[in-house]
């Protein structure tokens, strides 16, 4: 258990709903997806209990009940899939790029797609924080990076098999060398001065 799930139980179980579905939403936006649109689904269900309830509509114990135990579940898939446990400098160490794995990704790639964000080629999207560029992942594994000033289209890296179970693959740029680990809440963690960072999320198409 980490500190943002210890903090949303301990809201729950005094009472402050609203504070815990705060507490849970903040942290889920950093992450996106699935678990991040439960909380915001929850979160929209606890203002509409809040207004009836302040309309005169009578109070639903029941459903409180109900929403309170779906913020706890929700702090369990937090706890599940370990989105409080950044990579350690150690990690990124173990888990540095295999050429044989590079030379092997290489040999698969098509032929560069013209870029659409609707493209069948591409997959997801690679989000990095405060990069104005675009960087796609496409079937073959290969990244490309779009550049709306110019409207140019570049492969700069490919997606590479993870070495730990703990993360889902290795977002390796080709141009720098410099490889990212992206874990299986999608969050994208590169390094700043030797110690792992958060630095964007993949976000499927």
């Amino acid at each position: 258990m980490g500190q943002v799930t210890d903090r949303i139980r301990m809201q729950v179980g005094e009472g402050e709903l609203s504070e815990a579905i705060e507490t849970l939403t903040s942290f889920l936006k950093t992450v996106g997806g699935e678990l991040y649109n439960q909380s915001i689904f929850l979160k929209g269900k606890h203002k509409e209990y809040e207004r009836e309830k302040i309309l005169g509509m009578g109070d639903k114990p029941e459903l409180r009940s109900q929403i309170s135990m779906a913020v706890l579940n929700l702090a369990d898939d937090i706890d599940e899939r370990q989105l409080e446990n950044p990579p350690t400098s150690k990690d990124f160490t173990n888990m540095a790029p295999k050429t044989e794995h590079i030379r092997q990704q290489q040999q698969q790639f098509q032929q560069q797609p013209q870029f659409q964000q609707d493209n069948p080629h591409f997959q997801a999207q690679c989000i990095f924080q405060g990069d104005m560029a675009q960087y796609y992942l496409a079937y073959d594994n290969s990244i490309w990076m779009y550049n709306p000033l110019n409207n140019q289209t570049f492969q700069v890296g490919m997606k590479l098999p993870s070495q730990d179970f703990r993360f889902a693959w290795t977002l390796f740029m080709t141009a720098t060398g410099i490889y990212y680990l992206v874990d299986r809440a999608n969050i994208i963690w590169g390094q700043n001065f030797g110690m792992p960072v958060q630095v964007g999320f993949v976000k499927n198409l």
